[in-house]
């Protein structure tokens, strides 16, 4: 049995509450979270986050029809539900440039062509660009055979949405870089003068590649490392040797808040906040 890496819940889970709640399910190569947000209160009703290890005799696909079908709450009936795929295989196609005849061409060119999954597409809200990605057949069937009434984004679209919503008041002239962490991966927003220059997920094994990508980031869009804003969230503490890494090259490193139109509980309040502050702003604004 798959247990979560860390979970909050309320006590007073019922029929009630489930029917005016959001489900957002976020599935990635590494990890499959979900948060359940009740819409009236605004409240977050429950959170889970389960780390995956896939392999060739345990298959991504199969670790997740596991932790589904052991998971109580994930077969409740609630108000809706939001399935969000985080995968790489993402491309952000300006709105003019834009047509379906080339979305698979697209797709094989920027990111290859060993694999053959399915292409779906998304115009993302409030941005005058379109969201073109890749996702494996099995995976997709398993979501839309276990989540029948579910809708589907990608990461990037409400990461970009959510970004639009919380984050880009009084950033018009400023330059910021959004980070989220994983356990080996991180994905990076990055804004100049408010206009988006990348949205990317790079791998890494230690504090030093995390550095390079960021600095990188900066050298290659002009960026500047002293007067960038860098807002960060996701699975790093703020002691860790991670944090003192950024804090090294970067002088205005922030650690991503909850919004305030979101209900901090006290069920919230006993892991780090920004640890899933992102993938609640994603459920408020999705």
């Amino acid at each position: 049995m798959n247990k979560p890496a860390f979970e909050i819940a309320v006590s007073d889970l019922n029929p009630e509450v489930l029917a005016q709640s959001r489900l957002l399910v976020e599935v990635s190569p590494c990890c499959f979270t979900y948060v359940l947000l009740n819409q009236r209160n605004m409240s977050p009703v429950a959170v889970r986050h389960f780390v995956l290890e896939p392999d060739r005799e345990n298959t991504l696909t199969d670790q997740l029809r596991e932790i589904i079908a052991e998971d109580d709450l994930l077969r409740q009936t609630v108000k809706e539900t939001l399935l969000v795929y985080n995968f790489p295989e993402s491309s952000l196609v300006p709105e003019p440039l834009f047509s379906m005849d080339t979305n698979r061409e697209l797709t094989e060119i920027v990111h290859g062509n060993l694999q053959k999954g399915l292409i779906l597409t998304e115009k993302i809200p409030w941005w005058e660009l379109f969201n073109v990605y890749r996702i494996a057949p099995d995976l997709h069937h398993l979501m839309q055979s276990q989540f029948s009434a579910g809708k589907y984004w990608h990461y990037y679209s409400l990461l970009l949405k959510s970004y639009k919503m919380f984050d880009s008041t009084g950033m018009e002239e400023s330059d910021c870089i959004k980070v989220i962490f994983y356990a080996d991966k991180m994905v990076a927003l990055v804004m100049k003068k408010g206009k988006l220059q990348l949205m990317q997920t790079f791998h890494y094994q230690d504090t030093k590649d995390v550095a390079y990508h960021l600095l990188n980031c900066c050298h290659q869009l002009s960026i500047s490392q002293e007067e960038v804003h860098l807002r960060v969230g996701g699975l790093i503490d703020r002691d860790s040797s991670l944090s003192t890494e950024l804090n090294k090259y970067f002088l205005q490193v922030t650690f991503e808040e909850m919004d305030e139109s979101i209900r901090v509980t006290d069920e919230l309040k006993e892991l780090p906040l920004h640890y899933f502050s992102s993938i609640l702003k994603m459920a408020v604004c999705a």
